[in-house]
């Protein structure tokens, strides 16, 4: 009898939430141990596994096990929960619902997050053999990005990227291998060193858009601040929203926001609805559809901070009005990149109305994040790969229908 192990380790490219039901620090407060460490627990990676094969529900039951009138059935497949193995920032996010540019009564939220480039480690056990070929196909997507952890995985948070797979394997009806496995502790970092290296097959997934972006202004999403520095002056009352470390980022959550409302200005409620999901209220029931659409968080780099101070205007007096004036801290001049996942099997006219809204972010008229009426937010795409096919000879009205196409 076979036992098969793989030992996981992977590194967030973006954000990480995943909920604890709990409101202490955030309405939306993270999972941790009793020791207050964050981890990923392992029925929300088996759940993401599972939900790989929706499509087939036969093998979703034989791999992951199920209860049903009152039989059930043992899943093929260990997980165990992936821990943090390098350094980590937990911090909390301001979120805003927003329709045409103004916030929605109740859309005002808050979030804790583990923040991107953390690195975490993690194990898959097989007590049959039979499975390996799916676990295979399942690491596959996992290294190629297709499977996202946690919430708001179609707005930029809980992408992973694999940095090392290990398998060991054991035969335990031959004598030596059985000796073998009952010293092997898959837990003991050391009994992985000689392990092979396991290289999933590369998996094409989802149409993957990327654009090359250069801010031709500053950018606003807000974190407000009522610090104080050392020497006792204030700090800006707000400023745009930074990593631990202090680069700057644009969420996909902004970004999803600002796509969204100009393909509905495009295109309409119902159209907007069917791709980039929706959540209503009806009565006593709640209708929800998942977005087909993915975005990624964006760092900005080369950018310059600066600190601007403003005043409000009376608009009848023109004077400043009393206690108005503020202070922001904005980064100019940066440039960051924007990868965004669609469906393969989109339509035409999709097609042409998302390169319309890439046309029009290339050309100013649509801008993402706050103080948009004053011109922060804009950008000019660079390039568009699309499958790593350059498409940016195409992003003129000319071409616009053939921007998202691939050769």
């Amino acid at each position: 009898m076979k036992h098969i192990y793989y030992r996981i380790m992977f590194r967030f490219l973006s954000p990480l939430s995943v909920g604890s039901g709990e409101n202490a620090e955030s309405d939306h407060d993270i999972l941790r141990r009793k020791s207050g460490k964050p981890f990923l627990p392992a029925s929300a990676i088996a759940g993401v596994f599972r939900h790989y094969y929706d499509g087939d529900p036969a093998l979703q039951k034989s791999l992951f096990g199920s209860i049903s009138d009152g039989e059930s059935v043992g899943s093929q497949i260990l997980f165990y929960d992936a821990d943090i193995c390098s350094d980590y920032s937990v911090t909390v996010r301001d979120c805003v619902r927003l329709k045409d540019k103004v916030g929605e009564d109740g859309g005002k939220f808050d979030l804790e997050i583990v923040e991107s480039g953390t690195e975490f480690v993690t194990l898959l056990e097989l007590s049959d053999e039979s499975a390996e070929q799916y676990v295979s196909e399942l690491l596959a997507a996992f290294s190629a990005g297709e499977l996202r952890f946690g919430y708001k995985t179609s707005r930029g948070f809980g992408i992973p990227k694999v940095t090392e797979i290990r398998r060991a394997a054991f035969d335990t009806d031959i004598p030596d291998e059985l000796e073998a496995w009952l010293c092997f502790s898959p837990f003991r970092a050391a009994d992985w060193q000689d392990r092979e290296s396991f290289t999933p097959k590369a998996v094409s997934g989802g149409l993957h858009v990327l654009l090359k972006l250069r801010q031709t202004g500053a950018v606003s999403i807000r974190v407000y601040s009522t610090e104080v520095s050392e020497d006792g002056s204030t700090a800006p009352d707000y400023h745009h929203i930074t990593l631990h470390n202090g680069t700057p980022v644009i969420p996909g959550t902004s970004w999803a926001g600002a796509f969204r409302d100009r393909f509905r200005q495009l295109a309409g409620e119902q159209k907007t609805d069917a791709l980039f999901g929706f959540v209503a209220q009806q009565k006593s029931a709640v209708q929800s559809k998942r977005s087909a659409v993915r975005f990624s968080e964006s760092a900005i780099v080369g950018g310059t901070w600066k600190n601007i101070t403003r005043n409000s205007i009376d608009r009848f007096t023109a004077a400043t009005k009393d206690a108005a004036l503020y202070t922001e801290r904005t980064c100019f001049g940066g440039t960051t990149e924007l990868e965004i996942v669609l469906p393969r099997e989109l339509s035409e006219e999709q097609r042409f109305l998302l390169g319309a809204v890439i046309l029009d972010l290339h050309h100013g008229l649509l801008s993402v994040g706050g103080l948009t009426a004053v011109g922060r937010g804009m950008f000019t795409v660079e390039s568009v790969c699309v499958d790593q096919q350059d498409r940016t000879q195409y992003l003129n009205p000319e071409g616009i229908a053939r921007l998202l196409e691939v050769n």
